[in-house]
């Protein structure tokens, strides 16, 4: 591809829509399953955190496959464009079977939303790890791919939206006359029918220009450990992983937050919205700080704002509506730069192993990343299921209308583990960002050399 080229808007509309896929399926899930688990489907905080724990471990460990399988694929629409557009429907029919309700024993329950759960990570992985490496397929061109990662993460906050202020939405108000089993269900169908649609877009107007150097790849353990040889991996993996965590936590507890702890009621979709829509509007000023400070000042400009803002979950009052909608406007800005500069940081460092290794692998890379956020954030959604259980959190019995009051010891948990447990989350990712060289003048060193080696590689051919 030429040096400096752009990529077409109307391409990078259709990556980013990508993204909003994927993320209405991770962050619906995220945000709402151990709460529908619970609360719905009747099991306890305790077994709805070990299904996440298991089914997101399988999915971690399939992501790292999933990497080298599309690493070694040839075909005429590239190696990552065929995964999206035939594994988008599969990936929505499962997306719409974990909102079901199965008339099963608490045992049957359980095994039914492992077993669905396992599946439709198999299917996301499919889908998600060559969208994480399309990114750099695209373009090697620096400023491009922040461009391209605020398209996506713009995107990404839309798909985060949908689901954690259009689930709402849809149970409580559009299907508020159907039973809350029933309306979840239709849900599931809304949202499984939508995402296939913009992942088959994606896969079908998205370009693959990119032609990396190949050799013959080395097994497991030994791509491995030639990854963790590399600076830049470590530090950003380590971002990648605390960043997860403390994402984690935080989407899977800010439901039981509104909902328990502050008692929104039925203004949840709304106070949901408030901090995904300020991130969204805040994209552009965090690329901003990024082109101008650096990707790793602008990480911790972002973190530093964050620290600020989970310490006050501590006093952040019940049913006080402008103290919490300014909590939650403040939360936008703050996650809007610990989504958007991690994304980014991940090409570069696939340049970078090309450049030192001297092969380009970004499906293995995007695998072992995603292996990374996908364990650890699992391990910290179980982690939550079983502090609230221990705290004396109740789940619903199916069928039953009573609400159920939440003692004074829950309740509290929730806002020690929501405020502690990403805070130290990202005081550990602002330490791996610290002396994380990826500069502009140091990329374009390597961006010049690699094309070196490819026009050497044509005239030798």
């Amino acid at each position: 591809m030429r040096k400096g080229y752009v990529i077409p808007r109307k391409e990078k509309v259709a990556y980013g829509s990508g993204d909003l896929a994927i993320n209405l399926a991770f962050d619906s899930v995220n945000f709402y399953m151990l709460w529908f688990i619970v609360t719905v489907a009747g099991i306890s905080p305790a077994k709805g955190g070990l299904i996440f724990m298991i089914a997101r471990i399988w999915d971690a460990v399939t992501d790292y496959f999933m990497g080298r399988i599309t690493d070694r694929t040839v075909t005429s629409l590239g190696k990552q464009r065929p995964y999206l557009i035939f594994g988008a429907v599969p990936m929505g029919l499962l997306f719409m079977a974990l909102w079901f309700v199965p008339d099963l024993s608490s045992n049957g329950r359980f095994l039914y939303y492992l077993g669905i759960y396992i599946l439709f990570n198999t299917a996301y992985t499919v889908v998600a790890v060559p969208y994480g490496a399309l990114m750099a397929q695209m373009t090697q061109n620096f400023n491009e791919r922040t461009v391209l990662s605020s398209f996506r993460v713009g995107f990404s906050f839309v798909g985060s939206l949908f689901a954690a202020a259009g689930i709402p939405l849809l149970v409580d108000v559009i299907f508020a006359n159907q039973s809350e089993a029933r309306s979840y269900l239709y849900m599931g169908v809304i949202f499984g029918i939508i995402m296939a649609i913009l992942l088959i877009t994606t896969g079908a107007i998205s370009k693959e220009r990119v032609k990396g150097a190949r050799t013959n790849y080395e097994n497991f353990l030994e791509t491995i450990i030639s990854f963790f040889k590399l600076r830049e991996f470590r530090r950003v993996s380590g971002l990648y992983l605390f960043n997860a965590i403390g994402s984690g936590i935080i989407m899977a507890l800010s439901i039981f937050f509104l909902s328990d702890v502050l008692k929104v009621g039925d203004d949840a979709a709304v106070f949901m919205a408030i901090p995904l829509v300020t991130a969204i509007c805040f994209a552009p000023f965090w690329t901003i700080v990024s082109h101008r400070a650096g990707k790793t000042k602008a990480y911790i400009f972002g973190g530093l704002l964050t620290l600020i803002v989970l310490a006050t979950v501590f006093i952040v009052p019940a049913e006080h509506i402008p103290i919490i909608a300014v909590f939650l406007f403040f939360v936008g800005i703050a996650l809007s730069a610990l989504q958007i500069i991690p994304m980014s940081l991940l090409p570069d460092v696939i340049d970078i192993d090309e450049y030192k290794n001297n092969i380009r692998r970004e499906g293995a890379f995007n695998g072992l990343i995603m292996f990374l956020h996908k364990a650890s954030s699992g391990l910290a959604v179980g982690g939550v299921g079983l502090i609230i259980e221990w705290f004396g959190y109740q789940e619903a019995v199916p069928g039953q209308t009573v609400d159920i009051v939440q003692p004074d010891s829950a309740l509290t948990a929730i806002r020690v583990v929501l405020a502690l447990g990403p805070a130290i989350s990202f005081i550990i990712a602002m330490l791996f960002a610290r002396n994380l060289d990826v500069s502009e003048r140091r990329f374009s060193t390597i961006m010049d050399e690699l094309k070196i080696r490819q026009e050497k590689r044509r005239t030798d051919m």
